[in-house]
């Protein structure tokens, strides 16, 4: 009889397999959870709202152009301006924005995603499986930047161009939102090796007849995009939002925040975007356009508008323009995410996209960009063509539409280091003290269409009482936009061609543009680059001359071009 012990454990077969299984089951239900938080961190709440109603065509009064009503709010054409008048609380601008432009709003935001998409690599052997993700990921933080009026602005223009018939996400709508703050040049654009994404300008004009006042003259252009801005038609939006002050700006279609706009206090504001290297998607920041919004609706003063800009933490970096209309006086906000540098009496009255502050100007990614755009000639250009008070608005209008290089030189049409090189998406003219707005019409040849901003904003007036509109320039020729257009439009499939290995199909692209623009200089350089790369180095070499004679516009490729003559 066996022994009995008390205590005694029976022995059995080992089961070394059951540590595996309970090993597996652990990971499967990590995995599970992980995949859970992950999809709420990524996810984006949308505010709730409701959009109803009907858009009807509308005559206001008689001999006036019809509108497009919805709600309180309406869409009118100036010629071929779109004037978007939005009115209520925060939702309800977001559906008539929606609501009434949704016809332009999918091309806009197709154009912005790949600005998006390439803030993430696809390197690595899981780089493009895992693309959607990581991007996600990075992205994550975005919408925790937005307060709660623009989150319900852009609830409600999701919901408004639904309503239209747009299929468009609440994520895509908020992340363009802040592409101009970490957004990356799509490849197929000319701006991919200098890492920009939008170009723009802002010339502060004495007036002769008026010395306290000043005009301010803008262009604003966004290269960077997928399209070379081509989708983002100016947009002439008058707001009055509920409980806040009237402003009027002008955008694009899906633009919420304000990149050039005015309030009915007179404190208007320029933001032109610039690069530095503290700029990342992932902090938790509001992008610069939309507090340039928030800036108009509740700055009553210089002062009061400055300290909003100053406190206020960014997502992106930009040099900021504030213009008090009522003194003439302006200041100059150089903002990064993590520095606020105020001029107040600002050396230059041309402003570019560069930071030129000594505490900010020395910035790797901004003496980069310093070194490698055609920034500098634009401003020194404008610079010098402001130096004297000009005697009329036709002047400010003269000095946007200028070809010439600093020295009075003659460059070729399209050139990137004139003030008008035929990209930007809007050119304006304003003047602060009379709330008197000018807007390029590139639709009827570039003549600017003229607002009675007071009436706008203000209720002064039984009716609008604009100033004449300013006439096309005459020395200008017709075909002369839609021309660069067709032809920067080819030169982006060239390019993306060439960085596919098909260069025979971009030497094609490249040869229709320069059909449609003979002279155009990123043409000549693109196909020097092109013969480059098949090896046809006396084709090289002759463009490359070409484009240099007439005054190279990339300084980062005069380098490269210089290189190749040299050898």
């Amino acid at each position: 009889m066996p022994d009995l012990v008390i205590g005694g454990r029976r022995s059995g077969v080992p089961r070394p397999w059951r540590a595996g299984v309970i090993a597996v089951a652990m990971l499967g239900v990590a995995i599970v959870v992980g995949y859970f938080i992950y999809r709420r961190s990524v996810t984006y709440d949308m505010p709730g709202g409701e959009v109803s109603g009907a858009i009807t065509s509308v005559q206001t009064a008689p001999g006036a152009p019809p509108a497009l009503r919805y709600g309180t709010s309406s869409l009118t054409w100036v010629g071929g301006l779109p004037v978007l008048r939005l009115t209520g609380e925060a939702h309800d601008l977001g559906a008539a924005h929606g609501r009434l432009l949704a016809p332009w709003l999918a091309p806009v935001v197709a154009a912005a995603m790949p600005s998006i998409e390439h803030t993430v690599g696809d390197s690595g052997v899981f780089g493009g499986t895992t693309h959607g993700m990581r991007l996600a990921w990075r992205w994550r933080f975005i919408d925790d930047g937005l307060n709660d009026q623009d989150r319900r602005m852009v609830a409600g223009m999701t919901r408004g161009a639904e309503a239209s018939g747009v299929d468009l996400s609440f994520t895509d709508l908020v992340r363009a939102q802040a592409v101009l703050d970490v957004g990356a040049p799509s490849p197929r654009t000319d701006e991919a090796e200098q890492k920009s994404l939008a170009q723009s300008l802002t010339v502060l004009a004495q007036q002769a007849q008026a010395p306290a006042r000043v005009w301010i003259g803008r262009t604003f252009s966004v290269p960077g995009l997928d399209d070379g801005g081509d989708a983002a038609i100016p947009v002439v939006t008058i707001a009055k939002p509920e409980g806040r002050i009237a402003w009027a700006g002008v955008g694009w279609p899906g633009q919420l925040g304000v990149v050039t706009g005015i309030n009915a206090q007179g404190i208007a504001l320029m933001v032109d975007p610039v690069r530095t290297s503290d700029v990342r998607p992932t902090r938790t920041a509001r992008p610069i356009a939309l507090l340039a919004r928030t800036v108009l609706e509740q700055a009553k003063t210089l002062d009061e508008a400055v300290k909003l800009i100053e406190t206020t933490p960014t997502l992106g970096a930009a040099v900021i323009v504030v213009v008090d209309g009522t003194s003439g006086t302006w200041v100059l906000v150089e903002r990064t995410p993590s520095k606020a540098i105020i001029e107040r009496n600002p050396k230059s009255p041309a402003i570019g996209d560069v930071l030129t502050t000594n505490a900010l100007a020395s910035d790797p990614e901004n003496d980069r960009a310093r070194r490698m755009l055609a920034t500098q000639a634009r401003v020194e250009r404008a610079a010098k063509l402001v130096r004297n008070p000009l005697p009329d608005v036709a002047s400010v209008a003269a000095v946007l539409r200028d070809t010439r290089g600093v020295d009075e030189s003659v460059r070729p049409i399209g050139h990137r280091g004139v003030i008008d090189d035929g990209r930007a998406i809007h050119s304006v003219i304003l003047d602060p003290a009379s709330l008197e707005l000018w807007v390029t019409d590139v639709r009827s040849g570039g003549r600017m269409r003229a607002f009675d901003l007071r009436h706008e904003l203000r209720g002064e007036g039984d009716r609008p009482a604009p100033p004449a509109d300013i006439p096309a320039d005459p020395a200008a020729e017709p075909d002369r936009l839609p021309n660069l257009v067709a032809a920067r439009a080819d030169l982006r499939s060239a390019r993306g061609l060439l960085d596919r290995g098909d260069h025979d199909g971009a030497s094609e692209a490249c040869a229709r543009a320069r059909v449609r623009a003979p002279a155009l200089p990123e043409a000549l350089e693109l196909e020097a680059m092109i013969a480059q790369a098949k090896g046809d180095l006396p084709r090289a070499r002759a463009a490359f001359e070409a484009w240099l004679e007439a005054g190279p516009d990339d300084p980062k490729g005069e380098e490269r071009a210089r290189a190749v003559l040299a050898r």
